[in-house]
């Protein structure tokens, strides 16, 4: 018998990107014609590992170099009678020298990125040192704040790609927290040192011609002070949707759980095209609902005085305030340079321009202060921030479901979802020609504010950088985006894809749910998108899933939550073994012949396929190496138990696409469960696959409808990627968890 050997073979599809690549069995002598595939598949198998820390760079460096000079002493070319050998063992001499600059490279930004974090490490013990010198003066806190702030910039020069990342936010939010502190300690000291001169200001004050004053913009205090009498400067802090006496407490402390709140005012009140923050007008009635109020009201002798409206210097771009006026609302000056319109009950509006991220903590203060003969006299401050943004789970009930129209290519698949949700009182919004992929364009959450009947809610889009879809953009219902457009290899391509986003539904220590992301080790969802999830602060720290093994590598094509009468979440997760075993209960019932992913490019039967040990053997050590330890992994960070876990038969080809259509890949739409038809043997006139699935999600009561998605199937996708969903919103608010 003549040898064969396994070519590597790309598939492509119509718009030229390759979908998945296979392994084909050809004669020898074709062996020998596929030099370049053969080499291409070995690259892709010789990949680098990954290291998480400098000295786990050193090592990967050495044992490379320690590759390399093998594979320079082994030329005898004895050893490699073939010459397509030889062109493997040149290559992997290249790819070993291009890992190792790679793995070099690396070490030199760590190397720098360790010498900043020790420069801002030691401005940081140089703050901390005058911060004990007893009696400080408005100088020594002048210095004190000086060194806060350069410690901030310089953790700012840091890259983003370093393994510090995750240290210098957190060490950026604790700085900016003892910026905030020495401000106020400044502020204090100055004030102290203002009222031994007030004497001689005065009799200068009297001497000249009166002027405004301008006020210096203050930074966030953190000690609670008495407002003046007759100055009562309030917001919302107490969260009920009114403004009152109860509100006086806490106005200069924020957190999650108190204090009063603003929103990023992103949705198009007045259908221009347009998110509001962006004009500086109060677009309506409608639009005045999404300002945070703040009442300011006088006693009788404030009257002739000017008041004037500063924020502090870290939010002072991040927000807009107006005045409701006799002539409407006016976009307010926040600098302290020009007076508001007096009155002696002001009222104002304050929207924010985004929401907290990496470089922002959300948190502003507003300070009001009232000038009189050219002197200040009298001043309050408020402290606010903005209402987070928070994802839907797979579990939420659903309000719309989006699909693409792309024509007679899945016109069936189109009907069948409307036939499926609209009983249940979702709507079914098809967009022609929109994006194939729905899911990985665009993430759909909610923010919560305070309102008299108790809480609203408002949609807001998470747009990928390169979605400039805007169709969603209305009255509540907001976009923006994230994060700059990467260029990622062809293997990473959908690691920035929002089917790589997902959430929970709420688990013990989460009650609003827990983010999940995807990580291939050598790309993970957006960095930038990662921080700002980590900044709301409701639904994390997100976990991050392997997703290395995946042709798509994409979270959504793992695990998925689905509902449960129980009231305890449910996770779904595809299992190769299962896969395996399916395949095998099927062959000991003498069902060989069985057709098996019926009318797709992968089409065989029973017996060929368990013949097929390469791709037997494949699965069973994805299980093993791959969705086992993610179990556990999620088992301990989610506290689920094993009754919570349904492994789902699901099977992969080699380069990590579905062996059948993936049926974790599914929609949960008020009280339904879309799924991908599996295509499984049809056994007594059912299809076998479908009947597995349906007995092992039975335990949580929903109903499951099939679909016919073999259109997005051999585009190596499924019914979750190929839709998205607007969800309702947690009825509890965030702020009373």
């Amino acid at each position: 018998m003549r040898w064969i050997r396994y070519v590597a073979i790309a598939l492509v599809n119509a718009f030229g990107v390759v979908v998945s690549i296979v392994w084909v069995a050809v004669p020898h002598t074709l062996a020998q014609s596929s030099v370049n595939s053969t080499i291409q598949t070995y690259q892709l198998q010789e990949a680098t590992p990954t290291a998480r820390s400098l000295p786990e760079l050193y090592k990967l460096r050495d044992r490379l170099k320690a590759d390399l000079n093998k594979l320079t002493q082994n030329s005898d070319r004895t050893l490699f009678p073939e010459p397509w050998r030889e062109e493997i063992q040149r290559q992997q001499s290249e790819n070993s020298i291009q890992n190792l600059q790679a793995v070099e490279a690396s070490i030199l930004i760590e190397e720098k990125a360790n010498n900043t974090w020790q420069q801002a490490a030691k401005l940081a013990r140089q703050a901390v040192e005058i911060g004990r010198i007893p009696n400080p003066n408005a100088a020594t806190w002048k210095r004190s704040q000086n060194l806060w702030q350069e410690a901030i910039e310089i953790l700012r020069q840091i890259p983003q790609e370093s393994f510090l990342t995750d240290k210098v936010i957190e060490k950026t939010i604790e700085y900016q927290g003892y910026v905030a502190v020495a401000t106020y300690e400044l502020q204090l000291a100055r004030s102290i040192e203002e009222a031994k001169n007030r004497e001689r200001l005065e009799k200068q004050a009297k001497a000249t011609v009166s002027k405004p004053a301008t006020i210096t913009p203050l930074s966030i205090p953190s000690t609670s002070v008495t407002p003046p009498l007759g100055f009562s400067f309030l917001g919302d802090t107490n969260r009920d949707g009114i403004i009152d006496d109860r509100d006086e407490q806490r106005r200069e402390q924020w957190s999650l759980s108190s204090g009063a709140l603003i929103l990023f005012n992103n949705d198009d009140d007045d259908r221009k095209g347009i998110p509001d923050w962006q004009d500086q007008k109060v677009n309506g009635d409608r639009d005045v609902q999404d300002l945070a109020p703040i009442a300011l009201k006088l006693s009788e002798e404030f009257v002739g005085s000017q008041i004037f409206l500063t924020a502090d210097t870290a939010a002072i771009n991040h927000i807009n305030v107006f005045q409701k006026t006799t002539d409407g609302w006016q976009i307010v000056d926040i600098s302290g340079k020009k007076p508001l319109v007096f009155d002696r009950e002001i009222v104002l509006g304050v929207e924010a321009k985004q929401f907290r991220d990496r470089n922002w903590n959300g948190a502003i203060a507003l300070k009001a202060t009232a000038a009189k003969n050219g002197k200040e006299i009298a001043s309050d401050t408020i402290q606010m921030g903005v209402s987070p943004w928070i994802m839907s789970p797979n579990t939420a009930a659903v309000k719309e479901i989006y699909v693409s129209d792309r024509g007679v290519e899945n016109s069936e698949f189109v009907s069948q979802i409307k036939q499926a949700v609209e009983p249940t009182g979702a709507k079914a919004k098809v967009t022609p020609g929109d994006s194939i992929w729905m899911q990985e364009t665009q993430e759909i959450g909610y923010v919560q504010f305070p309102d008299k009947s108790g809480i609203r809610t408002l949609n807001s889009a998470l747009n990928s950088e390169g979605n400039n879809n805007k169709s969603l953009l209305e009255s509540d219902f907001g976009v923006f985006k994230i994060g700059e457009s990467r260029r990622l290899d062809i293997l990473n391509q959908w690691a920035d894809g929002y089917g790589n986003l997902e959430v929970t539904p709420p688990i013990p220590g989460y009650p609003m749910g827990r983010v999940y992301y995807g990580n291939s080790g050598t790309a993970t969802l957006n960095p930038e998108v990662v921080d700002f999830i980590k900044a709301q602060q409701v639904q994390g720290p997100p976990v991050d899933i392997d997703t290395s093994w995946l042709l798509i590598r994409n979270a959504d094509e793992i695990i998925s939550f689905i509902p449960n009468n129980s009231g305890k979440p449910l996770l779904i997760v595809v299992s190769p073994e299962a896969g395996v075993k399916l395949l095998e209960e099927l062959a000991q019932k003498g069902y060989n012949d069985a057709i098996v992913n019926r009318d797709l490019s992968t089409q065989t039967t029973v017996s060929v396929a368990l013949n097929n040990k390469s791709l037997i053997q494949h699965n069973l050590y994805l299980q093993q190496e791959k969705i086992n330890p993610l179990l556990s992994k999620l088992k301990k960070e989610f506290q689920l138990t094993d009754d919570q876990i349904i492994q789902i038969p699901a099977m992969f080809g080699y380069s990590g696409y579905a062996w059948w259509p993936n049926m974790v890949n599914c929609v949960a739409v008020n009280g339904k469960l879309l799924v991908a038809n599996p295509r499984g043997a049809i056994i007594d006139g059912q299809d076998y696959t479908q009947e597995k699935f349906r007995q092992l999600v039975a335990p949580s009561g929903i109903s499951v409808d099939f679909l016919e998605d073999k259109y997005y199937y051999e585009l190596k996708g499924n019914t979750h990627s190929a839709t998205n969903t607007i969800r309702q919103g947690e009825i509890k608010p965030f702020w009373e968890f």
